[in-house]
């Protein structure tokens, strides 16, 4: 095989191969669908923001975020929750549920109950700000978010506006260490 016959041979293989790729991408609908979770201290000691960002590829209806907020043997508790300026702030229904004792929230969220129908559109952003209040002696790096079940039927997962088909993004959770 001459040279320029390979080369030829081998751009072709490489555009079957990108092509490729690209379709599937395309076929999971772009970027994969991740929920992370971001916790820093605040200003105030003891007091901790806990926000919840969101990347999906399709228009989503309904999400549940359920949590488990630790930090070891010492209690986390609820404080507030903001929505200001979030990619659900227009949402109809925004339903914090705390359990403290259990050291877990779920937080649910509906776009819009009635007509003109509204979606969190594809793309990224914050979802929602959790405040936390802990026992003393509870160090940054000894809080711990995860996703759990919350009984009756609660995981982490987003409803399509076809309402037959879930999304289940994957989870992320990152410690911001003061500056």
């Amino acid at each position: 095989m001459k040279p320029k016959q390979a080369i030829l041979l081998l751009t072709a293989l490489l555009f079957i191969v990108s092509s490729a790729i690209l379709i599937a991408q395309e076929s999971k609908g772009g970027k994969e669908n991740i929920c992370e979770v971001q916790v820093r201290s605040t200003d105030v000691k003891n007091h901790y923001e806990i926000e919840i960002l969101l990347t999906n590829n399709k228009p989503i209806t309904a999400m549940s975020f359920p949590f488990l907020i630790t930090a070891g043997e010492k209690m986390m508790y609820y404080d507030s929750i903001s929505f200001a300026n979030s990619r659900a702030e227009f949402c109809a229904v925004k339903i914090p549920n705390p359990d403290t004792a259990n050291q877990k929230i779920n937080l649910g969220l509906l776009t819009s109950m009635t007509p003109p129908l509204k979606y969190i559109d594809p793309g990224e952003g914050t979802i929602a700000k959790l405040y936390y209040t802990s026992d003393k002696g509870v160090m940054l790096k000894d809080i711990v978010v995860d996703t759990t079940f919350f009984p009756p039927s609660n995981h982490l997962m987003g409803v399509l506006p076809d309402a037959k088909t879930n999304i289940y993004p994957a989870f992320k959770y990152t410690v911001l260490e003061e500056e």
